[in-house]
Parts: C-alpha cells; sequence; structure tokens
C-alpha cells in the first residue's frame, strides 16, 4: 500500500472543537455524578441569598426567637456553612474531573521510555511513540522532584521523580536537556541572521 500524507493546518477552533466534544464525552459517560453536584450548587446559592437578605435585613432573625445581635450574627454563620458544605460534591466532582479524562489502560499512562536524541526527546509507551523536537520545548523546571518540559501553556511532558536514582541524577539530566534547548536556540538565531 502505497504510503498517503495529508497536510493541513490546526487552529485554536479545532481545539475548542476537541475540547467541546471531549467535555461533553466525560459529561456523558458521568452523567449521574454531574445532576447532584449542580444541584449543591443551586443549594449553595440559596443559602449565599438568603445569608445577604439577613445583611440587608438583620432584625429577620429575631423571629427565630433569640436575641437580635446574637441570632442575626448565628443566622448568617449557619447560612455559610451551609452554603460551604452544600459545594463539598461539586468540588469532589471536579478534583476528580481528570480521573475521568484519563485511564489506567490508556495510551498517556504506564511504563514509558524517554530517549535523547541529537534533535529532540523521543518518548515511547505501550501504545504511542512521540518525538519531540527541541524547539518544541519552552524551557525545563524541576518540581517536587519532578522534572518538566513545558510545550505550551497548558501542556507539557513530566518526567517524574521515581525515574531518577538520586537528586545529582535528576540534576544532570536536567543540565543535558538545558544544554540542548540552549544549544538549539542558539542554532536558531545563527539561521535567523
Amino acid at each position: 500500500m502505497p504510503a498517503h500524507t495529508i497536510a493541513y493546518n490546526v487552529t485554536f477552533r479545532d481545539f475548542q472543537i476537541l475540547q467541546g466534544y471531549m467535555a461533553r464525552r466525560i459529561f456523558a459517560r458521568n452523567r449521574q455524578k454531574y445532576g447532584p453536584a449542580l444541584l449543591c450548587v443551586v443549594f449553595c446559592a440559596f443559602f449565599l441569598v438568603l445569608a445577604m437578605l439577613l445583611n440587608v435585613n438583620p432584625y429577620r432573625a429575631v423571629a427565630f426567637g433569640i436575641r437580635y445581635p446574637l441570632s442575626f450574627y448565628l443566622l448568617v454563620i449557619v447560612c455559610l456553612v451551609a452554603a460551604i458544605v452544600c459545594l463539598i460534591p461539586a468540588i469532589k466532582l471536579r478534583l476528580g474531573s481528570l480521573r475521568m479524562q484519563l485511564s489506567e489502560n490508556g495510551p498517556l499512562l504506564g511504563s514509558t521510555e524517554l530517549t535523547i536524541e541529537p534533535d529532540g526527546l523521543v518518548i515511547e509507551r505501550r501504545l504511542v511513540k512521540s518525538k519531540y523536537l527541541w524547539a518544541a520545548f519552552q524551557g525545563i523546571e524541576i518540581q517536587t522532584n519532578a522534572v518538566i518540559l513545558p510545550i505550551d501553556n497548558g501542556i507539557g511532558i513530566i518526567i517524574p521523580g521515581s525515574a531518577f536514582s538520586s537528586d545529582a541524577e535528576r540534576h544532570d539530566f536536567a543540565a543535558v536537556i538545558a544544554q540542548r534547548l540552549e544549544g538549539n536556540v542558539s542554532r536558531e538565531r545563527q539561521h535567523s541572521t
């Protein structure tokens, strides 16, 4: 079968379409979790409005049979605590959303092999092999014992701390990568002049 190559331009709008599609897909797979979370957000808003109404007219708190200043403060505190408690399911859902996006047997997790080549990095996993040229990286950082290579504002490559046997090995790796990145910047400057 002859090789078939297509060329195309990916725009920001294409990424918006992809993001919208993936969000709808995650919602469809986890629909039963979103209903209660949305209801809890509505209850949170209700308690916040109730606290504001009490603040506008604090004498309404006397209707509960407690003296004015104490009843007002107690009711406002109860409303604000209830608003916070109502947000717990939504917060749990938000914190769990990354787990909804990645699966253990998918192509992005699992055993990984990284190879440093003269023109970039090759990352090979069970289901996918990717090559990133040096020009793709915006720098290198070490955060929480992991080496992070940012590619764009929200995308990057992480080499976890468990990949290195010591801090010295991690820093040596980072130095080699930084040297390659600096060499790439120097070559780009020479080509542009």
